[in-house]
């Protein structure tokens, strides 16, 4: 196990006083699926004489120099294979994840971590299934879909021998190898996999429990991407219904709902609600989230989709310009999610007559695609039938 080498200006500091960390997040206890790491403040403590401790300095630190202060310590006090310094380096690796420019960084020693964890305790062993969980989590945020699939399927099949179908942490890797499915376009396996996973849930938990509302929501969006839009808006209507009862309707999974509402609706071609739903959630996520949000720009891709749908190219090409930069920003020109908003923008420029930026913006989605999924992809299938179709036209 490498040490955290950007940190070793703190590591040799020995402060004769007491020291610990503050947590930002009310100090939760551990489980075998923790939380990321939250930011961390050092604070330094004096014993009285009566036994009592005070507070006397409080340095705030960046996560990612606290974390990697606390792995190179328990490096050099435990060795590089202690299952404590394994466990510190995990939660190193996992604040570089949130970081922009250190994601490489973070998959090498999650890679690497998984692969000291396997030879010491076992690929069997919780901990490093959930540091394979994490890498696979990485993989799928940065685009690497076939490898993220692959991690995550072993993670799902081992934790269901170890712990169970039912198990939370097994629920938890099925739900996330599904996202894995749909990002690849292999939407009825995906919503197989969420169906599953619901009902299990559904019978361990009661109906208004947290994971038992998100797996609705997940199985309602399955089922708008696999062409059951009326069983969509009966499933996303009923729970909007439970959000609203509760007051959630404006938190994360009300607004997730109506979101997917908003979708269904504009599949089954009632496009005025469809619009109405789209702009006020969106008004709502970017007020809470920002523009760049991922939940933002999703919405914006299907409020875009809306105005396709009613012909108003002007507005659908600038929401899905703006979505398109967005995702260059946040996760570059080649991930698969640039290359769909790239995708998407090219369908409504050919509608509008724009045909020779299309046939740009497609020529290069064609190429991404047959890297990314494979040339007999229906994604690259689809691109270079459209790319002929513009060609054959033009000339």
């Amino acid at each position: 196990m490498n040490r955290a080498e950007p940190n070793e200006e703190g590591e040799g500091q020995n402060m004769a006083l007491g020291w610990r960390r503050r947590r930002k997040d009310g100090d939760r206890l551990s489980t075998p699926e923790p939380e990321r790491p939250p930011a961390a403040d050092i604070v330094v403590t004096v014993i009285r004489d009566d036994g009592t401790e005070e507070e006397i300095a409080r340095v705030g630190m960046p996560p990612d120099q606290f974390y990697g202060i606390r792995a190179n310590a328990a490096y050099k006090r435990l060795g590089p294979e202690h299952p404590d310094t394994l466990l510190a380096f995990r939660d190193y690796a996992r604040t570089l994840t949130r970081m922009e420019g250190r994601q490489d960084e973070a998959r090498e020693r999650l890679m690497e971590l998984a692969r000291v964890q396997t030879r010491t305790i076992g690929y069997q062993h919780e901990d490093t299934l959930t540091t394979a969980a994490d890498l696979a989590d990485l993989m799928h945020a940065t685009g690497e879909l076939q490898k993220s699939e692959e991690v995550w399927r072993s993670v799902w099949t081992t934790r269901a021998e170890l712990l169970g179908p039912d198990h939370p942490h097994t629920l938890d890797s099925a739900s996330s190898l599904a996202s894995v499915l749909e990002d690849l376009r292999r939407e009825p396996e995906a919503a197989a996999l969420r169906r599953d996973t619901l009902e299990r849930r559904k019978r361990l938990l009661s109906p208004d429990d947290p994971a038992v509302l998100s797996d609705i929501n997940s199985h309602a969006a399955a089922l708008v991407k696999t062409g059951q839009w009326a069983e969509a808006e009966r499933e996303l209507r009923s729970l909007i219904a439970r959000l609203e009862r509760r007051n959630l309707q404006d938190d994360d999974p009300g607004l997730t709902a109506r979101a997917n509402l908003g979708a269904a609706l504009c599949r089954l071609n009632r496009l005025d609600e469809a619009e109405a739903v789209m702009r006020s959630v969106l008004i709502a996520q970017e007020r809470l989230k920002g523009p760049g949000h991922a939940d933002s720009l999703s919405t914006r891709n299907n409020l875009a989709a809306v105005l396709h749908a009613r012909k108003q190219y002007a507005e659908a090409a600038h929401f899905l310009r703006e979505v398109l930069a967005l995702h260059i920003h946040h996760r570059g020109e080649t991930h698969p999610d640039t290359l769909h908003a790239r995708d998407n923008l090219a369908n409504v420029l050919i509608d509008n007559g724009d045909h020779e930026e299309a046939t740009a913006l497609l020529t290069r989605c064609h190429a991404d695609f047959a890297r990314i999924f494979g040339p007999k992809h229906p994604l690259t299938r689809t691109a270079g039938e459209r790319l002929a179709w513009l060609r054959h036209n033009s000339a």
